[in-house]
This record gives C-alpha cells, sequence and structure tokens, in this order.
C-alpha cells in the first residue's frame, strides 16, 4: 500500500452508490461517481453500476474506508491495491458537466443510418429504430445484402454513419 494520495476503485454494495459518495465525503474523501444520461423511464444512471472512485491516502484511509457504510470493498490486484492514474480521472471528469452527468454525443433518431463501431457487429450498417429503455441498448433494423435482422446492441456502440 502506498501513502500517497491517489485514486481508487471502491466496489458499492448493490445500489448504493449515492450512499457510499455520501458517506465518504463526510470523512473528507474526495469521490467521482459518474452519471450516464438516461432513457425517458429513469433520467441518470452510472456510468460504472456497483462502482465509484475515490482518492484518499492508503495507508492513513484504508481501514475506514473499508468499514464505511455502502461500500463493499476497495478493487484490489490478487492483494494489491489497484490505483487509478490521475489521467485517467481527467478523462471521465472532461467529458461531465457541472452535474457529473456525461451525455450522449449522438443523439439517434428514428430512421438515422447507423454503424456499429465495436463487437461481433462491428462494422454492420442499419437503420437506428428505439432506445431499449431498460438496458442503455438501443434497436437497429441490420441493412446486408438481400437480408434484414432487428438487432439490439449496446447504445455506446452504436453512431451516426456518414453518407
Amino acid at each position: 500500500m502506498s501513502a500517497d494520495l491517489s485514486w481508487y476503485a471502491i466496489r458499492t454494495k448493490p445500489r448504493q452508490e449515492e450512499r457510499a459518495v455520501k458517506n465518504l465525503v463526510s470523512w473528507g474523501v474526495k469521490t467521482l461517481a459518474p452519471l450516464l444520461e438516461g432513457s425517458n423511464r429513469q433520467r441518470y444512471s452510472h456510468l460504472f453500476p456497483g462502482y465509484i472512485f475515490a482518492r484518499f491516502e492508503a495507508l492513513k484511509m484504508l481501514h475506514n474506508i473499508h468499514f464505511t457504510r455502502g461500500v463493499a470493498y476497495v478493487v484490489k490486484f490478487g492483494t494489491m491495491l489497484a490505483p487509478i492514474s490521475d489521467e485517467l480521472i481527467a478523462e471521465i471528469y472532461a467529458r461531465m458537466d457541472k452535474k457529473c452527468v456525461i451525455r450522449y454525443t449522438n443523439a439517434l433518431n428514428p430512421g438515422d443510418n447507423v454503424v456499429i463501431q465495436s463487437g461481433l457487429l462491428r462494422n454492420f450498417v442499419g437503420v437506428f429504430e428505439r432506445d431499449v429503455p431498460a438496458a442503455e441498448r438501443v434497436q437497429i433494423l441490420l441493412l446486408c445484402v438481400a437480408y434484414s435482422a432487428h438487432v439490439e446492441v449496446p447504445r455506446l456502440d452504436v453512431a451516426k454513419a456518414v453518407c
């Protein structure tokens, strides 16, 4: 463990991200729990469900962090704590607004041509049909030679196609 001030990923108890943040802040710990703009049903969801980030001195605060309400454990690799680089945290901050919300940069409307950017269907082109409310996924109609199919893929894997 390092005596230096570092960022760490913290696994929270189920659906207790806000509780963990509130309690860690009361210890004087800086936290980061980025939100993702949600669907119509749910205004916001956590970018990393079940995880938050906290900046603290491991030697001084680890015991307190471990026994904070809402916290399950601090992420480790084997027996070693896994610090998160300041650059990664800065990249997350750069994408957030003042309310810690990351918004989709490419709004999709029914009928938009889209391309799948990763996964098994990478580079396939289709037509955006709708958001799938509960799962941060979208439904698209794939357009292939002499074949079409409705598929659901992760929302972040889809971008508007440049025609």
